[in-house]
């Protein structure tokens, strides 16, 4: 490759890199029908076809922002599980948990991206369900029945999404969040109390079941 070659691709990639982050960034905000190609383009700061040039149609665009903004968190999770053979339940809730409320903190627009496909019945949110949330449950399958928490969280609905919203909604909702309480959750100290404070409601509910509802699995 000469020279020239390279740097008309490094600009090619950074090009793709912005569309992708103007897409994933209108995409969660506007959802798939308020977000225009000519949009994502101005946000993007390229030229227009470009776009069509890089990722062919806005379909094929919505699924590149998907992997974009999916595909980092998965591939933590993956490695994650592969190093916690030998823990106990408490404590690999631990590092999953942990893990899941800082990733929400730092890529708020995948539980956004969620919100915005499940307005309506459309082939996207399925898409979503089948790349990356069923693969992410056969990945939980790893860790056996030892945990009574992830048990519940593959297995039973109300579990799953008080599980989901008690760790990433303050980051959905950041806004209300400082009009309420003048916090900003983006910031170390409340991530890490945020931690702590959803850590303990779980030995509340998994691990203390004398002190708490019965929960069927």
């Amino acid at each position: 490759m000469t020279l020239i070659e390279k740097i008309v691709s490094k600009k090619g990639e950074i090009a793709k890199r912005k569309i992708l982050e103007a897409a994933v960034d209108l995409f969660a905000s506007r959802g798939y029908a308020g977000a225009s190609i000519r949009d994502i383009e101005q946000r993007a700061g390229v030229n227009r076809g470009l776009i069509t040039h890089h990722f062919g149609t806005k379909d094929d665009l919505w699924k590149a922002s998907i992997d974009y903004a999916f595909q980092p968190y998965f591939d933590e999770l993956q490695s994650t599980i592969e190093t916690l053979d030998g823990l106990n339940p408490s404590a690999r809730q631990r590092v999953i948990i942990e893990g899941f409320i800082r990733a929400s903190a730092a890529r708020p627009f995948m539980n956004q991206l969620m919100i915005q496909e499940n307005y309506e019945p459309s082939w996207r949110s399925d898409w979503i369900v089948e790349r990356f949330l069923r693969p992410a449950a056969q990945l939980n399958q790893k860790l056996g029945n030892d945990d009574p928490w992830l048990a519940a969280f593959e297995s039973n609905p109300h579990i799953r999404y008080i599980l989901l919203g008690a760790c990433a909604m303050p980051f959905s909702l950041s806004l209300e969040a400082h009009a309420l309480f003048g916090v900003d959750v983006y910031e170390r100290d409340f991530i890490d109390l945020h931690i702590e404070t959803v850590l303990r409601m779980m030995h509340f509910l998994f691990y203390e079941p004398q002190l708490s509802p019965t929960i069927h699995v």
